[in-house]
């Protein structure tokens, strides 16, 4: 069975990244997989891709230059043709591709969603015209993958209608990690974010904490992994409130197992989140989280979400949270190593695989015809 998968590239994002484990996770399974990018020729996944196709239209088809509309849409016609069913990989350019590609083909078309659609609306204050035209498409969609529950239900607020029988949810996965030696904390408490430093993940959070520790007494220092639009205007709060030292930005990195077998804690500080992988590394490394109720991450802890999700949104909540971690430290990286069976790879892979069908192709219409008429 052949799968096609339209997103806007293979870089560094989240969405990215999921695309190319669930698309070699299937090509193992003997799915024939087809990533097609459409915004970005850059593969950083070329170790993680190695069985699936990658088809780059970004030069065939570029949105802002209208005389490229036609090859582009050929080409993904072409690729939709031969395919018997195509994922769009996250909302706008994926989503508007995949839609007008698979157009009278009669193709089994699935929309991907990876946050809560909702609360990124209602955060990036969407155009007009995008959100018209994503919402139309989505409620004419059969079948939707959502990666949290959140996210599903947020769908349904965002549409304006209850969830539907075809809206299925299947968490995301990450690479298996070396767990993380149990130890207690030392001082100072060794905090971490990964992530875009943006609006999103409210980062003023971050100096809310470590002045809320300071201040009963706690020395804390916290590393950012990470870029992003407001990394120059945090890093001038953090002077103005006499906390630049105790906080230090490591730009993007590579390494992340690395930081987080030498951190105490994940801090994780956003407004809201799909099924965030930083989580799920985590968890599978053992290191503990202190985290805002954002959406899709409490559904990760299922009943332990208490010991990991702050009560408020504040930084004497959050502060009070790791506080209360560090005599429990390693009992609750324990719960946490447990609770990453449940995101298992080979589990949630077996999930995509029923969801998608048997890998072996199915016969042609036109044959199955012929072969009844015998």
């Amino acid at each position: 069975m052949k799968i096609t998968f339209f997103l806007r590239g293979l870089g560094l994002g989240g969405v990215e990244r999921c695309a190319a484990l669930v698309g070699e996770g299937l090509a193992e399974r003997g799915f024939d997989v087809t990533l097609v990018t459409l915004g970005d020729a850059t593969n950083l996944w070329q170790e993680r891709t190695r069985r699936v196709k990658v088809v780059d239209l970004s030069q065939a088809w570029q949105p802002r230059k209208p005389w490229t509309w036609l090859a582009g849409w050929r080409a993904a016609r072409q690729l939709a043709r031969e395919a018997d069913i195509v994922v769009a990989a996250t909302f706008l350019m994926p989503l508007y591709m995949s839609w007008a590609a698979t157009r009278g083909l009669g193709k089994r078309l699935i929309g991907w969603v990876h946050g809560p659609l909702a609360d990124v609306d209602a955060s990036a204050h969407m155009n007009p015209l995008h959100r018209f035209a994503c919402q139309t498409i989505y409620r004419r969609l059969k079948q939707l993958v959502f990666v949290s529950r959140h996210a599903r239900a947020s769908m349904g607020k965002w549409l304006k209608q209850p969830e539907a029988p075809g809206w299925d949810v299947i968490p995301n996965f990450v690479e298996n990690i070396e767990h993380r030696p149990p130890r207690y904390p030392g001082n100072p408490l060794r905090l971490l974010f990964v992530g875009r430093i943006d609006v999103e993940k409210q980062p003023t959070l971050w100096l809310d904490t470590l002045s809320a520790l300071v201040s009963r007494g706690q020395l804390a220092k916290l590393t950012v992994l990470g870029d992003g639009p407001l990394r120059s205007q945090l890093q001038a709060q953090a002077e103005q409130r006499g906390l630049a030292a105790l906080i230090e930005f490591m730009g993007t990195r590579h390494d992340v197992a690395d930081f987080m077998h030498r951190a105490d804690f994940l801090l994780l500080t956003s407004w809201f989140e799909g099924c965030p992988l930083v989580v799920l590394e985590a968890m599978k490394a053992g290191l503990p989280v202190v985290t805002t109720a954002a959406g899709g991450v409490v559904e990760l802890f299922g009943e332990y979400a208490n010991d990991f999700v702050s009560p408020a949104a504040t930084g004497e909540a959050l502060a009070d949270l790791v506080l209360a971690q560090v005599p429990r430290h390693p009992a609750l990286a324990g719960q946490l190593r447990l609770r990453a069976y449940d995101y298992d790879k080979n589990l949630l892979l077996d999930r995509w695989a029923a969801l998608l069908g048997s890998p072996v192709t199915l016969p042609a219409r036109h044959v199955l015809d012929q072969e009844q008429n015998r």
